[in-house]
């Protein structure tokens, strides 16, 4: 018996996910996702999560959420340039998972598109965020050069994201 899966409940912006799936034929995912959207400033909740949207800068549609449960919360970027938004949504949270595609300076070209490592440790250090772990660095981006850049920024705990990284809120 051909028993299908529910659908996977994918949770974006309105028209967030149009290029993503323009990309395959309408058929090839079928009703495999469910779509739920939101705009960015919504509140919701997902499962035992409470999670709260912010529009960051980038040029594609971009909402960093802010996920908390059982007094414990994480904050993620996506990708996203530096903005106000950011410390706001990131105030005093147990963990930031932030974009840092560049090391030290991001290029004129995608200024306030994208950050480096030091734009997000010096969010991070303004918000007071416990910890802070850098995500999406570009190919050829000197990881040591972007963990010394973050540092010189921020005086908590940073890392660099990796495959098989598990960290648990608030010992991050």
């Amino acid at each position: 018996m051909d028993q299908r899966p529910e659908p996977l409940p994918v949770h974006a912006l309105s028209e967030a996910l149009d290029a993503v799936l323009a990309l395959d034929r309408p058929s090839m995912l079928g009703d495999s996702y469910r779509l739920e959207t939101f705009e960015t400033g919504d509140s919701i909740t997902i499962g035992p999560f409470a999670v709260d949207t912010a529009l960051l800068p980038h040029p594609r549609p971009n909402a960093g959420f802010r996920i908390t449960t059982r007094g414990a919360s994480l904050v993620y970027t996506g990708d996203a340039g530096p903005d106000p938004a950011l410390i706001t949504l990131a105030r005093d949270t147990d963990l930031l998972l932030a974009e840092a595609s560049y090391a030290d300076e991001v290029p004129a070209d995608v200024r306030g598109a994208l950050s480096s490592a030091g734009d997000a440790a010096r969010q991070a250090a303004e918000a007071g965020v416990k910890s802070l772990i850098l995500t999406h660095l570009l190919p050829g981006t000197d990881r040591r050069r972007a963990l010394r850049a973050a540092r010189d920024a921020y005086s908590g705990p940073v890392r660099l994201a990796r495959a098989g990284l598990i960290v648990e809120v608030g010992r991050a």
